[in-house]
């Protein structure tokens, strides 16, 4: 079963639609000690009023930030409105995500999204994807010429990975930080999506401060890692913000209180789950058909792959998923290698099927029922009673 390509920190790539908090100018009033219009709020959301208070006005922070992760009404002049971000594989909700007023949102057909105007530029980039795997499985990648790359921190990617990029166009670093408040963020997206096996998963953030003569750019790392046992699948991507030297304080803060905000939908995690659950029933009934003999081993080097590389996967943006690509037919040759299997052309059919892997040649009637031989010699169609019944199969290295 091919995997579907994903992951739930990148959701913020997919938008589709956007629209304002019905009680976004009430909720200055909430700051004031309102107690009885955050009941009314909470008795329409069904959320508790206190927690509703601590969402939109909680006690002050540094720089503008509040403790419960919303953006300070005072820092973002208009206040902000929320954006719902759908999944385009499910057509649900799947997060939703505080951003100032004053920002001119720009969605594509695809469901991305960014902010371009004279003042300020945000986007999503490209980062990195890399596994990383010992013992058996790193014997395999290897000699499938696979690349692997042990975990690195995000403090230490800054250096490797993008200073050298960065500084060939010109731009020179002037500061680093770590982001917990958009790591906790990230983290409860993995942790709501549907698991097998032994998986511990892991979001860090970061955020670089970069200049050009007047221009500047903060680039907030969003780094994750999936580690089960014998491998670990693991990478980064960015959300940028370019702005003038005079704006840049106000507008990274805005970005980073933003990405502070997301909220995962649930019914993006049932949706998940349920399609999850119903491709694993799908290998079963086909792993039961061909090999029940290997149906434990096999379950559990399934689901290890499924978890690890489609839960990143599934909510990439579309540039990834044409990136992750080469980790499919992997994830395909590894399948093959557990199960023992290997491709093979039916000249009864014209199509291409499963045989079990280990013979020189094999023969098929038309019923489909097929059989492997190491005798490169042996014709069943000759001097037997099966003449003209059987074709040979033509099997993929």
């Amino acid at each position: 079963m091919r995997p579907a390509s994903p992951s739930l920190i990148l959701a913020l790539a997919f938008v589709s639609c956007s629209q304002s908090d019905p009680y976004a100018n009430e909720a200055s009033g909430m700051q004031q000690g309102d107690g009885s219009l955050a009941d009314r709020v909470a008795a329409v959301t069904g959320r508790d009023a206190s927690e509703y208070r601590t969402e939109q006005g909680g006690a002050q922070g540094y720089n503008g930030m509040t403790e419960g992760g919303g953006m300070d009404q005072a820092a973002a002049p208009g206040g902000t409105r929320t954006v719902t971000i759908r999944s385009p594989q499910f057509n649900v909700p799947m997060v939703h995500i505080d951003v100032p007023q004053r920002w001119p949102l720009k969605s594509a057909a695809s469901g991305d999204w960014s902010v371009d105007s004279p003042d300020l530029k945000v986007s999503f980039q490209n980062g990195g994807n890399f596994v990383y795997a010992t013992g058996q499985f790193a014997q395999f990648y290897q000699q499938q010429g696979g690349q692997m790359r042990p975990p690195v921190s995000p403090d230490q990617l800054v250096q490797q990975d993008l200073a050298p990029k960065m500084r060939q166009k010109g731009w020179e670093l002037i500061g680093m930080r770590e982001l917990p408040q958009v790591a906790q963020a990230d983290q409860r997206g993995l942790d709501g999506m549907y698991s097998v096996g032994q998986v511990r998963k892991v979001c860090q953030a970061n955020v670089s401060e970069w200049r050009k003569g007047d221009d500047r750019i903060a680039l907030v790392m969003h780094w994750f890692a999936f580690q089960s046992p014998d491998m670990t699948n693991w990478g980064y991507r960015f959300t940028g913000a370019e702005t003038k030297a005079a704006n840049f304080q106000q507008e990274e803060m805005a970005l980073v209180n933003s990405l502070a905000s997301v909220r995962f939908d649930p019914a993006y995690f049932a949706a998940y789950a349920q399609s999850e659950q119903q491709k694993g029933n799908q290998s079963w009934a086909a792993h039961n058909q061909r090999m029940q003999q290997n149906q434990a081993n096999f379950d559990r080097s399934q689901a290890a792959h499924r978890d690890m590389v489609n839960s990143v996967n599934d909510a990439q943006m579309s540039t990834w998923r044409n990136n992750n690509a080469s980790s499919d037919r992997m994830h395909d040759a590894t399948i093959d290698m557990i199960r023992g299997e290997q491709n093979a052309y039916n000249p009864y059919t014209g199509q291409t099927g499963k045989v079990e892997s280990g013979y020189q040649n094999y023969w098929v009637d038309q019923n489909g029922q097929y059989f492997g031989t190491n005798d490169v010699n042996y014709d069943p169609n000759v001097n037997g009673q099966w003449v003209d019944q059987y074709q040979q199969l033509q099997t993929e290295p």
